[in-house]
């Protein structure tokens, strides 16, 4: 059935009528991606392309999402419309999961899994490190949000300076902040502890509180507060 189009599909195996009788949840994933991708290409199904890119990303919607698009168009008859269609839809996702647009700043960081749940769609899926530090108020509200550094594959680079300015700027007493390993490793590197322990010292210097410092792999983070690291030595 794959090899004709869609179109000539029974209405009730259609990806497109089935959303719309059943809801989107009734939809496999390769159905997801057919949707997004309208059309096949040289007699073959949006069904049969969409289920080629998942096997060629091993099934892996977290791998799936964590790939340039420049390498889904390897896939044989997957351009640029159809990756931009499915880039797009990741980022939708990843902006509704960071609570983009929709009450952030209302938002509270109790524990290390909040900061966990506002960071977790910036870091996650991504192939290269970033750096990303949550500025709250005194009551741990939610200031803002900011990416200070992006690094390689083993490592990113932080500038306490930008940091710190732009807390003062906000006049957050607090911070929380947060990097990823895109192995998947959760161990700290020995740069990782020495620079937890620099943004401790700084902070003191400038009353602002250093609440936590979380690793995020994937779909996992480690807290340097819940391990109790954050009094360790350097």
């Amino acid at each position: 059935m794959p090899s004709h189009p869609i179109s000539q599909w029974p209405i009730e195996d259609r990806p497109r009528e089935k959303c719309l009788r059943k809801g989107a949840r009734e939809l496999s994933t390769t159905e997801c991606i057919a949707l997004l991708f309208r059309h096949g290409h040289k007699g073959e199904s949006a069904l049969s392309l969409a289920q080629r890119l998942w096997q060629a990303q091993g099934e892996d919607l977290q791998r799936l999402a964590s790939t340039n698009p420049d390498t889904w168009m390897h896939v044989a008859g997957l351009g640029p419309a159809k990756a931009a269609a499915l880039a797009a839809a990741f980022e939708l996702g990843r902006r509704m999961q960071a609570g983009e647009g929709g009450g952030l700043l209302r938002k509270t960081v109790r524990s290390s899994g909040d900061g966990f749940a506002l960071l977790r769609p910036k870091l996650e899926a991504l192939d290269h490190e970033e750096f990303w530090v949550i500025y709250l108020s005194r009551a741990h509200q939610v200031l803002q949000m900011d990416c200070i550094g992006k690094g390689g594959w083993t490592g990113t680079v932080a500038d306490l300076r930008v940091l710190f300015q732009r807390a003062l700027e906000l006049r957050a007493p607090a911070i929380l902040v947060a990097h990823n390993h895109p192995s998947g490793r959760l161990q700290p590197s020995p740069e990782d502890r020495d620079l937890t322990q620099r943004m401790i010292q700084v902070g003191r210097f400038l009353d602002i509180v250093l609440l936590d410092h979380l690793i995020v792999g994937r779909g996992d983070y480690v807290s340097f507060a819940d391990k109790g690291w954050l009094n360790a030595n350097p």
